[in-house]
């Protein structure tokens, strides 16, 4: 896949983790789906400009315009977004990622997932430890759950708490 939603050489896209990764790889998924919905609906808008006989006005132009100005919006939102979310999990220089603590947890941690996804994806870990004591001495130890799951990380103690 080629990577333009930012520049990086291939020995950056090397470096990533696989979090960063990921997060680089769906943002331009992203990216790609925006592009090809914009050509689609300028390729309709193109069709009806001939089929209303006003190629030749300044229509489909404006139309063109407005669309790529749109596209360009939106790909600057995801081009925010992802990265702000690869400096979550970016290493720091004694090997440990920064904020989140990504690289010692056994989950994966993505601030592009809702909390929902999130509350899923961390209460699916945590339930794949069979001894209660210990699921529930690792969750409360996991402080980058607290951080990760907001308001959900009492719910999923609560809910943790139910099969000890």
């Amino acid at each position: 896949m080629e990577f333009d939603i930012i520049n990086l050489s291939a020995e950056e896209v090397q470096a990533l983790t696989t979090v960063q990764l990921k997060l680089l790889r769906t943002a331009q998924q992203k990216k790609n789906a925006l592009e090809h919905e914009m050509r689609q609906e300028l390729e309709v808008y193109r069709c009806l400009c001939y089929t209303n006989n006003v190629f030749r006005s300044s229509l489909y132009e404006d139309k063109k315009a407005e669309l790529e100005q749109e596209y360009e919006y939106q790909v600057e939102i995801l081009r925010e977004q992802l990265i702000f979310n690869m400096s979550l999990n970016e290493p720091t220089h004694d090997g440990e990622t920064g904020d989140d603590g990504g690289d010692d947890t056994a989950y994966i941690v993505d601030y592009e997932l809702s909390y929902l996804e999130r509350y899923i994806i961390v209460r699916d870990y945590y339930m794949s430890i069979e001894d209660p004591a210990e699921r529930m001495a690792l969750y409360t130890a996991d402080e980058v759950a607290k951080q990760y799951l907001g308001s959900y990380y009492s719910t999923l103690y609560n809910y943790l708490g139910t099969y000890a």
